[in-house]
């Protein structure tokens, strides 16, 4: 009889298959809100990140512009490159330019830039103009817009050197079209003297009028579009970081 009486007590204490379940519902349900809460707060510390860094890029690029009466153009256009390796694609070309334009180390990637002596900029780099990482020498320093650049902010890939925001992803910067030289007036042949303008116009390619900076921040869908697409359908940009 005791037996009995003690095994009788021994089940009464034993969970439910009912308890067990919302034990575990509720268990996974502070699994989700510490895990939501997480990814937000990283989220949001990867945008302060971004935020800080274009601004300073910003500022380097006034000082460039001060110093030689230009901003600087990327080589090329439409360097496509996963970031990482097996996720989006995106164009590398603008931020190797604002890496070489910036910190001087190499000058191959800012169109118009052949020789370290040159006045517009750029670095001497390697000895074919490109980065080798690290910034040293007179002329070098001399065009070191961004004093003291901190390596979490640049990355290579294959050759290439980039400036990269706080989700490890590439700045993404076009320069402005300059305007299309018009003919004069009164040019030489017209039979009236009066204006002969062309009218022409350079194909837009910026928003701005100088140049468009942008991060498309935690965006994995619209990593191909350009600043200037954002003119037809805004929503693309919702969520990026950007000078316009």
């Amino acid at each position: 009889m005791k037996s009995t009486l003690f095994i009788s007590h021994a089940r009464s204490r034993a969970f439910t298959l009912v308890e067990m379940l919302i034990v575990v519902a509720i268990i996974s349900m502070l699994a989700a809100l510490t895990m939501g809460g997480y990814t937000y707060a990283m989220r949001s510390s990867k945008r302060r990140v971004t935020t800080g860094t274009f601004e300073t890029i910003k500022l380097a690029l006034e000082r460039y512009n001060t110093e030689f009466a230009e901003f600087p153009q990327p080589a090329s256009s439409n360097q496509m490159v996963q970031f990482p390796p097996g996720t989006a694609a995106y164009d590398t070309s603008g931020a190797a330019c604002l890496y070489q334009a910036l910190s001087g180390d190499g000058y191959d990637q800012i169109k118009g830039v052949t020789s370290a002596s040159s006045s517009t900029g750029g670095g001497s780099g390697g000895s074919d103009g490109t980065s080798d990482g690290k910034v040293e020498g007179t002329a070098e320093i001399k065009n070191k817009m961004f004093a003291d650049m901190p390596q979490t902010i640049f990355t290579r890939k294959g050759s290439t050197y980039v400036l990269i925001d706080g989700f490890g992803h590439p700045f993404q910067y076009v320069k402005a079209a300059a305007p299309a030289t018009t003919a004069g007036s009164g040019a030489a042949g017209s039979s009236s003297g009066s204006s002969s303008g062309s009218g022409a116009t350079a194909t837009a390619t910026t928003i701005n009028s100088t140049y468009d900076l942008w991060s498309y921040s935690e965006d994995e869908v619209n990593t191909t579009k350009k600043s200037i697409d954002t003119l037809t359908d805004s929503t693309i940009s919702i969520k990026w970081i950007k000078n316009w």
